[in-house]
């Protein structure tokens, strides 16, 4: 219980002291409307299933601010901590069982996506959750449980596409080691399941037919990006965040060889002991298949999409923990390893809750006090999004796609990096802003601005403010 409360303090901890990020923010617009509107956003976007987005509009009912938002994934957050617990308790042992739970709750991977209003952190929860049924029944099946079990893996499938696969892969590594189980009654009702598992299947795809045709039409679509080879950088990269970086697209640092060498003896370990080698399959099968996915359609580049691979490294360095801790001699060094990796822990996550996350909360207290009659461009759609949430409000994008952008309260034109669109739009006489931030740069518009008074929001994704003086316009404009 006391790793417990840690992990919801930890998760709790400046809540509110960053604002929401363009994911988080294109998630509160499609809570806010109507619906048909919601319904329209999520299977449009496609990029996530609806249930945590189902959820999220039902706390809506609340009117909940954006910090109090948030607390629903700092509880699927904490939940995971104590369902990693169960889980590794019950097949391997408590004392891995608290490790791993303790590690995982000073994991700054895992403490930032608790804080994120996105559906990673209820997918990890059911992910696990699920987990913890299938062993649960194996241990002594019954209806109740089977249904307990069909409902948490529905579930998963229906919040987070690549924890659904992952699940496959744990557990089917649960299955395949307690087919072999030195355990008679073990082994046989694990072969049991996979005999009938063809059924399980079945009922699996019959219950997410109604999401089904927003897969496969999102899977026809072209990828937004070009795939981007495994090289050491990448990987490097990946490596540092699940150990002890603060944030996605740190770089590899020799600090992070412990996490590495842990990591490889947690897999060694788990590999040699029963109940445990679920684990290497977990996480080494977990991470090549979201690999193989992500090359055959990639998406946006994001250390993210292996989170549901990650929840097992946590676990997998919890055996190098105490397997070394089991001698006399080594139980010292266990400990004394282990608190150098939760100080190392500790650092990530101090530089997280310092400059971790963006706020544009600042960016746009600014613009909100301009009269309105001063009309404001952005660079590109991200910037107006991310503004638009700041200054107009989360019932931005349901006005602007039913009413029309005039009626927002506060038109905010994106120039999509055109500067002859403030030919038209800029009116004479008139004081202007323009932001330019993150998103796909224009360097002519950059370049551009550069003759105007700025002013510098940093925590803003980098944002700068440029005022586009009325005195300026047509000496500005002629030049451009």
């Amino acid at each position: 219980m006391s790793i417990v409360a840690v992990a919801t303090a930890v998760r709790l901890f400046r809540l509110d002291f960053f604002s929401y990020g363009l994911d988080e923010i294109l998630q509160s617009f499609w809570l806010h409307g109507t619906w048909r509107f919601f319904w329209k956003s999520i299977r449009f976007d496609a990029v996530h299933p609806p249930l945590d987005y189902l959820l999220g509009r039902t706390f809506e009912l609340l009117q909940p601010s954006d910090w109090v938002r948030k607390i629903a994934d700092v509880a699927w957050g904490v939940g995971t901590v104590a369902a990693l617990a169960v889980l590794i308790r019950r097949r391997v042992g408590t004392p891995a069982g608290v490790v791993a739970a303790l590690l995982l709750a000073a994991a700054p991977f895992h403490v930032r996506y608790s804080q994120e209003l996105r559906p990673y952190a209820l997918g990890c929860f059911l992910l696990v959750f699920s987990l913890i049924a299938l062993d649960f029944f194996l241990e002594r099946p019954s209806a109740v449980r089977l249904i307990a079990l069909y409902a948490a893996c529905l579930a998963t499938a229906y919040t987070l596409y690549l924890a659904a696969v992952v699940l496959a892969i744990a557990g089917g590594g649960v299955l395949l080691e307690d087919a072999v189980s030195a355990d008679s009654e073990r082994k046989r009702r694990a072969l049991r399941f996979l005999v009938w598992s063809p059924l399980f299947c079945l009922a699996l795809f019959l219950g997410y037919l109604p999401w089904l045709p927003v897969v496969l039409e999102a899977a026809r679509r072209a990828p937004p990006v070009a795939s981007t080879p495994l090289t050491w950088d990448r990987a490097g990269r990946t490596v540092a965040f699940f150990g002890f970086s603060s944030r996605d697209g740190l770089p590899f640092r020799p600090v992070d060889l412990i996490f590495i060498a842990l990591a490889v003896a947690g897999c060694v370990t788990a590999i040699r002991t029963r109940g445990a080698r679920f684990l290497a399959v977990w996480s080494i099968g977990g991470f090549a298949v979201v690999e193989t996915l992500w090359q055959l359609h990639p998406h946006w580049d994001a250390t993210r999409r292996y989170l549901p691979a990650g929840l097992a490294l946590p676990a997998v360095t919890a055996l190098a923990f105490v397997s070394v801790g089991r001698s006399r001699i080594g139980r010292p060094l266990s400990i004394c390893v282990l608190a150098i990796f939760l100080l190392l822990n500790g650092a990530a996550l101090r530089s997280y809750f310092r400059d971790g996350r963006p706020d544009w909360r600042p960016l746009g207290q600014a613009l909100r006090a301009r009269p309105s009659v001063e009309r404001l461009f952005t660079e590109n759609q991200y910037s107006q999004i991310c503004v638009a949430y700041f200054v107009v409000g989360p019932q931005w994008l349901y006005e602007a796609m039913t009413e029309g952008a005039a009626k927002t309260g506060r038109p905010i034109l994106n120039l999509e990096g055109e500067i002859q669109r403030l030919t038209f739009s800029w009116d004479p006489g008139t004081t202007s802003w323009l932001v330019i931030s993150s998103g796909t740069p224009a360097p002519d518009l950059r370049h551009w601005a550069t003759q105007f008074r700025r002013t510098d929001f940093p925590a803003a994704e980098g944002a700068v403010l440029y005022r586009l003086d009325p005195a300026q316009r047509e000496a500005a404009l002629r030049g451009r």
